[in-house]
């Protein structure tokens, strides 16, 4: 979990630096829009991409030993085995209950707003002779209700525009409707509810959301003269707005969609999107983790055992396994047996000694584990203790190599501490 929110965090952390530093000013709407969308999903994927071990090693120049595998353990005086982070599941699920909760409640409340309209004002469409596409309803409502659109339902305040002021409206929102810019921002906004502690998936999502509105101006402007739209920002800027949801006509800056309607398409803009695939492959090449070779066919069927004989210990400097090895149960179960048999030593307790103890052992191809050391130590009887849980450990399932089991030297931290 801690590896995930740090890795989607600096994912698109970047990707929106890179964004701020390239389209954000330029007029590849429809590229920025793809961009935005595309990033933010890779960034909340990226942790759980599993690239096959050959393109990892082809990826990296040169091969990163994992020095320390395990998750830290952390071991306090009445026994229990924390590991510092089993709250974050519990913290990360509570977010995502609370936003999701409130984009439902968002999507509820626009719906059923909708639906009081369409009770209660005429609702037309394309053939009642106004420019909208085919299958949308246009809601007129006689007041001085800020237009917007949501999904294809078009709602404008009708109070007081001229024909040529609702041409340009409808022009806009139309846009909005064709090219579906309210499934971009559920989608975004679905993808903040899970990256909800995340601040650069919001400021991605309210990118598109500018990106939106350019692209709708931009469509104005071919609908009705500029003077015209203008003077109907201006006067449409102090309206209501019905949520984030909707694509609402007023939801950017004024200023900015004024000054990105008077730019001019550059040349080489589009290249400049191109900077984001080498900050992509070296994202991969750190955060992926090899993919378990499950597909290889020769594995599909039942076959004798055969044990590496070979020397080798994987998981040191050059030498990376294909597939690490795994307690019995997975990691979880590895922490309940800490739990269940680290004691916190008397001596250690006595003379107040805490720290982080490192060992180092091996998991045999048969799965057992052997070689047990303490790398650095604390003392007061907290070295031999973690080498006693360790040695005592039931077997694994063996790392393999090329689909033979091999010996994997795995390290763990486990932390003692005392009770405040």
């Amino acid at each position: 979990m801690l590896r995930w929110i740090l890795f989607s965090t600096l994912a698109s952390g970047l990707f929106y630096g890179l964004y701020c530093l390239t389209l954000r000013r330029d007029r590849w709407l429809q590229l920025s829009r793809a961009y935005l969308i595309i990033t933010l999903a890779f960034s909340l994927a990226l942790p759980f991409i599993r690239l096959p071990q050959r393109v990892v090693n082809d990826m990296m120049a040169v091969p990163v030993p994992q020095i320390f595998q395990g998750d830290e353990i952390t071991v306090t005086p009445d026994g229990m085995v924390d590991n510092g982070i089993d709250m974050l599941p519990a913290i990360w699920t509570f977010g995502l209950v609370l936003t999701a909760a409130y984009v439902v409640f968002q999507l509820i409340a626009q719906g059923i707003a909708i639906l009081v309209l369409r009770r209660k004002y005429t609702v037309y469409g394309a053939d009642d002779g106004f420019l909208i596409p085919r299958g949308t309803s246009l809601i007129l409502v006689p007041d001085d209700t800020a237009p917007y659109s949501f999904f294809n339902q078009i709602v404008v305040g009708s109070r007081d525009l001229s024909d040529e002021e609702l041409r340009c409206i409808l022009a806009h929102e139309s846009l909005h409707v064709r090219r579906a810019h309210s499934f971009d921002l559920l989608a975004m906004r679905l993808m903040c509810c899970v990256l909800w502690f995340n601040p650069f998936a919001w400021l991605l999502t309210r990118e598109l959301r500018a990106v939106h509105e350019y692209q709708a101006d931009a469509a104005s402007l071919d609908s009705c003269s500029r003077e015209s739209y203008l003077h109907l920002l201006y006067r449409q800027v102090t309206g209501i707005g019905y949520g984030h949801i909707t694509n609402n006509f007023k939801s950017i800056n004024i200023k900015k969609r004024i000054v990105m309607m008077n730019k001019t398409t550059t040349r080489f803009g589009a290249w400049k999107a191109l900077v984001a695939l080498p900050v992509a492959a070296l994202l991969l090449m750190v955060g992926c983790k090899p993919a378990t070779p499950e597909a290889d066919a020769s594995a599909a069927q039942p076959q004798e055992v055969v044990v590496n004989t070979n020397d080798t210990i994987y998981n040191d400097l050059g030498h990376p396994v294909e597939v690490d090895p795994e307690f019995p149960g997975g990691m979880e179960a590895m922490m309940k047996y800490l739990a269940e048999n680290i004691k916190y030593p008397e001596q250690a307790k006595a003379e107040g000694v805490q720290g982080r103890v490192f060992v180092r052992f091996v998991i045999e191809a048969d799965g057992s584990v052997t070689n047990a050391q303490v790398l650095r130590g604390i003392g007061g009887g907290c070295d031999e203790e973690a080498l006693r849980v360790v040695n005592a450990m039931p077997n694994w399932t063996p790392g393999k190599q090329q689909g033979k089991p091999v010996r994997v030297q795995f390290n763990l931290p486990i932390i003692f501490k005392l009770q405040e």
